[in-house]
Protein backbone atom coordinates (compact mmCIF):
# COMPACT_ATOMS: atom_id res chain seq x y z
CA UNK A 1 0.00 0.00 0.00
CA UNK A 2 1.14 2.87 -0.95
CA UNK A 3 1.46 6.61 1.18
CA UNK A 4 -1.22 8.09 -0.79
CA UNK A 5 -3.78 4.90 -0.19
CA UNK A 6 -2.68 5.08 3.37
CA UNK A 7 -3.29 8.54 3.55
CA UNK A 8 -6.95 8.30 2.25
CA UNK A 9 -8.00 4.91 4.03
CA UNK A 10 -6.82 6.54 7.50
CA UNK A 11 -7.50 10.06 7.23
CA UNK A 12 -4.02 11.34 8.22
CA UNK A 13 -1.44 13.03 6.78
CA UNK A 14 1.53 10.35 5.64
CA UNK A 15 4.58 11.89 4.97
CA UNK A 16 7.02 10.08 2.40
CA UNK A 17 9.87 8.88 4.86
CA UNK A 18 7.67 7.83 8.07
CA UNK A 19 9.23 4.74 8.66
CA UNK A 20 12.68 3.07 8.44
CA UNK A 21 11.02 -0.91 8.24
CA UNK A 22 9.26 -0.44 5.16
CA UNK A 23 9.74 -3.97 3.99
CA UNK A 24 8.48 -5.61 7.31
CA UNK A 25 4.79 -4.82 6.67
CA UNK A 26 3.85 -7.26 4.17
CA UNK A 27 5.40 -10.67 5.24
CA UNK A 28 3.69 -9.11 9.09
CA UNK A 29 0.33 -8.83 6.99
CA UNK A 30 0.52 -12.17 5.49
CA UNK A 31 1.29 -14.12 9.38
CA UNK A 32 -1.32 -11.85 10.63
CA UNK A 33 -3.88 -13.09 7.87
CA UNK A 34 -2.38 -16.79 8.30
CA UNK A 35 -2.97 -16.55 12.03
CA UNK A 36 -5.73 -13.97 13.41
CA UNK A 37 -4.62 -14.44 16.47
CA UNK A 38 -1.75 -12.71 15.97
CA UNK A 39 -4.15 -8.58 15.76
CA UNK A 40 -3.10 -8.27 19.53
CA UNK A 41 0.83 -8.81 18.67
CA UNK A 42 1.04 -7.19 15.28
CA UNK A 43 2.26 -3.70 14.11
CA UNK A 44 0.38 -0.54 15.02
CA UNK A 45 0.77 2.47 13.11
CA UNK A 46 1.81 5.85 15.38
CA UNK A 47 -0.29 9.02 15.00
CA UNK A 48 0.52 12.24 15.91
CA UNK A 49 -2.87 14.14 16.62
CA UNK A 50 -1.94 18.08 16.81
CA UNK A 51 -0.69 17.02 13.45
CA UNK A 52 -2.44 14.73 12.21
CA UNK A 53 -0.04 13.04 11.06
CA UNK A 54 1.44 9.28 10.83
CA UNK A 55 4.88 9.44 12.68
CA UNK A 56 6.21 6.05 12.97
CA UNK A 57 5.37 2.08 13.77
CA UNK A 58 5.45 0.03 16.81
CA UNK A 59 4.68 -3.47 18.07
CA UNK A 60 5.44 -6.81 18.66
CA UNK A 61 7.82 -9.28 16.71
CA UNK A 62 5.15 -12.22 17.43
CA UNK A 63 2.79 -13.04 19.97
CA UNK A 64 4.13 -14.49 23.43
CA UNK A 65 6.49 -17.68 22.70
CA UNK A 66 6.36 -20.59 25.08
CA UNK A 67 8.11 -19.46 28.36
CA UNK A 68 6.45 -16.40 27.95
CA UNK A 69 8.21 -13.80 26.25
CA UNK A 70 7.10 -11.16 23.93
CA UNK A 71 9.98 -8.92 22.14
CA UNK A 72 8.70 -4.72 21.09
CA UNK A 73 9.76 -2.67 18.71
CA UNK A 74 9.27 0.87 17.94
CA UNK A 75 10.16 3.57 15.54
CA UNK A 76 9.32 7.64 15.73
CA UNK A 77 10.39 9.97 12.80
CA UNK A 78 13.20 12.40 13.33
CA UNK A 79 10.88 15.08 12.85
CA UNK A 80 8.96 13.78 15.88
CA UNK A 81 11.63 12.63 18.70
CA UNK A 82 12.88 14.40 21.65
CA UNK A 83 8.93 15.78 22.59
CA UNK A 84 8.49 12.01 24.91
CA UNK A 85 6.60 9.92 21.92
CA UNK A 86 9.32 7.08 21.75
CA UNK A 87 8.63 6.72 25.70
CA UNK A 88 5.11 6.90 25.80
CA UNK A 89 4.90 4.47 22.85
CA UNK A 90 7.28 1.90 24.48
CA UNK A 91 5.50 2.10 27.88
CA UNK A 92 1.87 1.70 25.89
CA UNK A 93 3.49 -2.00 24.44
CA UNK A 94 4.67 -2.63 27.86
CA UNK A 95 1.60 -2.29 30.02
CA UNK A 96 -0.67 -4.22 26.97
CA UNK A 97 2.16 -6.87 27.62
CA UNK A 98 2.43 -7.12 31.16
CA UNK A 99 -1.46 -7.43 31.51
CA UNK A 100 -1.51 -10.68 29.38
CA UNK A 101 -1.70 -13.62 31.22
CA UNK A 102 0.60 -15.38 29.22
CA UNK A 103 3.47 -12.76 29.74
CA UNK A 104 6.00 -12.90 31.78
CA UNK A 105 8.89 -11.31 29.93
CA UNK A 106 8.81 -8.23 27.99
CA UNK A 107 12.15 -7.93 25.95
CA UNK A 108 13.67 -5.52 23.25
CA UNK A 109 16.99 -4.52 21.33
CA UNK A 110 18.91 -1.56 20.48
CA UNK A 111 22.06 -0.78 18.39
CA UNK A 112 24.93 -1.64 21.28
CA UNK A 113 25.27 1.90 22.43
CA UNK A 114 24.24 5.08 24.32
CA UNK A 115 21.50 5.83 22.11
CA UNK A 116 17.85 7.40 22.99
CA UNK A 117 15.88 3.69 22.72
CA UNK A 118 18.30 2.50 25.51
CA UNK A 119 17.32 5.30 27.57
CA UNK A 120 13.76 4.97 27.36
CA UNK A 121 14.13 1.09 27.66
CA UNK A 122 16.03 2.23 31.02
CA UNK A 123 13.38 4.44 32.47
CA UNK A 124 10.93 1.82 31.73
CA UNK A 125 12.82 -0.54 34.00
CA UNK A 126 14.11 -2.56 31.30
CA UNK A 127 17.43 -3.92 32.32
CA UNK A 128 20.27 -4.86 29.53
CA UNK A 129 21.03 -8.18 29.93
CA UNK A 130 22.84 -9.18 26.76
CA UNK A 131 25.28 -8.40 23.72
CA UNK A 132 23.99 -10.07 20.50
CA UNK A 133 25.18 -10.44 17.48
CA UNK A 134 22.86 -10.51 14.97
CA UNK A 135 23.80 -11.20 11.12
CA UNK A 136 21.83 -8.45 10.12
CA UNK A 137 22.02 -5.31 12.31
CA UNK A 138 25.53 -6.42 14.49
CA UNK A 139 26.33 -5.50 17.85
CA UNK A 140 22.64 -5.07 19.59
CA UNK A 141 21.74 -5.18 23.33
CA UNK A 142 18.83 -7.13 24.79
CA UNK A 143 17.06 -5.44 27.41
CA UNK A 144 14.62 -7.55 29.38
CA UNK A 145 12.02 -6.78 32.28
CA UNK A 146 10.21 -9.52 34.46
CA UNK A 147 6.41 -9.19 35.42
CA UNK A 148 6.20 -9.21 39.15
Amino acid sequence: MGNNTLARVMGVNVPKKWTEFRDTFTPSYHRWKAHPPLRDWWVYLIIYVPDNQLIGSCGYKGEPDANGMVEIGYEIMPSHRLKGLGTETARGLLDHALKQSAVRRVIAHTLAEENASAHILEKLGFAQTEDVNDPEDGQLWRWEIVKK
